[in-house]
């Protein structure tokens, strides 16, 4: 799974620059539904399973993708090939 994941991130990172906006982005509307869902839960809002199921949704994915995004952005902040080198190194 590590493998592929870092295979991906060479595949798709390596040649295009990557911007700080898009961690931002999906952090902040993971945030916001996290806000939401606790002000409802605190005010008595009992929600029933197809609406945990879609707060988990809206709240999951793009924490996930955000996390996922900074995590690869870092590993290419430490040089040229710095994508490479971790595709390599993972799949030993």
């Amino acid at each position: 799974m590590k493998a592929a994941f870092w295979r991906f991130a060479h595949s798709r990172y390596h040649s295009r620059p990557i911007s700080r906006l898009t961690d931002f982005a999906a952090l902040t509307w993971a945030f916001l539904f996290v806000f939401v869902y606790s002000a409802a839960l605190l005010a008595g809002w009992r929600p029933s399973v197809p609406e945990t199921m879609i707060g988990l949704i809206l709240i999951g994915a793009p924490l996930m993708f955000g996390i996922v995004h900074r995590r690869i952005r870092l590993e290419a902040a430490k040089g040229p090939d710095a994508l490479y080198r971790k595709r390599v190194e993972a799949s030993r």
